[in-house]
């Protein structure tokens, strides 16, 4: 069963279009990531769902609760959503334990006491009860505006780049952390991130956002294996493009000396049509090198570049006898070192083939 549902949602600021009729929704107790560059329309989508803003057309609802449509609009304070903010928005002049109990103003002091002494444990932080906000670290700090917000037992959590201020060691345990809590609880979640990597690694479901409408929407797993478009593929890595136009059950780069077999490609996101333009695409670390030709798909390349990134390299090596670039991203035994002459095979199950009229469709 569905607990929030997005319809056709649009969000206008004078002719400016920040939300454009989109349309989705997560199950209960789902993580779900809105994902995409600064400006794209993610932390205006959550200010209409938490009542912040008022749209300008479209519905959201919760299970069979309306929260906002034309004939229907309930009060931010009565939608029972809890939010997380980039800043967590902690009160300096209260306690710990007295941030926390803020929200339950409605039940009676003994249940106040009680909800905020449970969920200050369940955050592991009933220790820093009596502290104020400006002792405490900043993973402790986003612990208490999560343990604020969970008090009230909401029925949505929305969290906008809640780990975005943390110190980047710290970052990744205190993500693990806060998406264990919350998987525990149950509690269904909507985080706001520009992060890809952040939204691989904690949603059930992600939705990529750009100008205000919705690119894609799938799993972690969907999203980086069979992207809808480059824009997509691009989010998530560097994409090495290759020019193409299919012809006779083939790729044939526009330079002449490339060919690829799409029968071997396994995440095909269009059907080539013969004598039309295509971009082949590659992520650096579907390419392999070697110092010798093993097969006719591996094509002779001279490295220009040579970077070392500690726990693997990140080469530039030019096609001969092309102006094609490719970068190729791992651990080698060839020598890898400028101007060495080496081969380069493309993982054709690993690779995308792209209109190149289109960049987001």
């Amino acid at each position: 069963m569905s607990s929030l549902r997005i319809q056709n949602l649009s969000k206008k600021f004078g002719k400016h279009s920040a939300i454009h009729n989109t349309t989705w929704h997560a199950q209960r107790g789902e993580i779900v990531c809105l994902l995409g560059h600064s400006g794209c329309g993610k932390t205006t989508m959550l200010r209409l769902i938490a009542g912040l803003e008022s749209p300008s057309s479209g519905q959201i609802s919760f299970g069979d609760r309306t929260l906002w449509s034309h004939q229907q609009n309930i009060a931010a304070e009565q939608r029972n959503i809890g939010l997380v903010f980039q800043d967590y928005a902690l009160f300096p002049h209260l306690n710990i334990f007295e941030n926390v109990k803020f929200g339950l103003t409605h039940l009676n002091k003994q249940q106040q006491h009680q909800i905020t002494h449970d969920v200050l444990a369940h955050v592991s932080l009933s220790q820093h009860a009596k502290k104020y906000p400006h002792t405490l670290s900043g993973g402790e700090q986003q612990r208490v505006a999560l343990a604020r917000a969970l008090a009230p037992k909401p029925d949505v959590l929305l969290m906008d780049e809640p780990f975005s201020n943390l110190d980047r060691r710290l970052r990744d345990r205190i993500r693990k952390d806060t998406i264990g809590i919350l998987r525990e609880i149950g509690t269904t979640t909507v985080i706001v991130t520009h992060d890809p990597e952040e939204a691989l690694q904690i949603a059930d479901q992600i939705i990529l956002m750009h100008e205000g409408e919705i690119i894609q929407i799938g799993t972690p797993k969907q999203l980086y294996e069979t992207p809808s478009s480059l824009f997509s593929a691009e989010y998530f890595s560097t994409m090495n493009q290759i020019p193409c136009i299919f012809e006779h059950e083939q790729l044939k780069s526009t330079c002449g000396h490339l060919h690829f077999n799409i029968e071997k490609m396994t995440t095909l996101s269009v059907q080539p049509i013969h004598g039309q333009e295509y971009l082949f695409c590659v992520r650096p670390y579907h390419v392999s090198l070697s110092l010798t030709q093993e097969t006719a798909d591996y094509f002779a390349v001279t490295v220009i570049s040579n970077e070392y990134l500690g726990h693997q390299q990140s080469i530039d090596v030019q096609i001969d006898h092309t102006a094609h670039i490719i970068r190729v991203q791992g651990i080698f035994s060839c020598p890898t070192q400028i101007g060495q002459s080496l081969f380069i095979q493309f993982n054709l199950t690993q690779s995308f083939i792209f209109s190149k009229q289109s960049v987001t469709n």
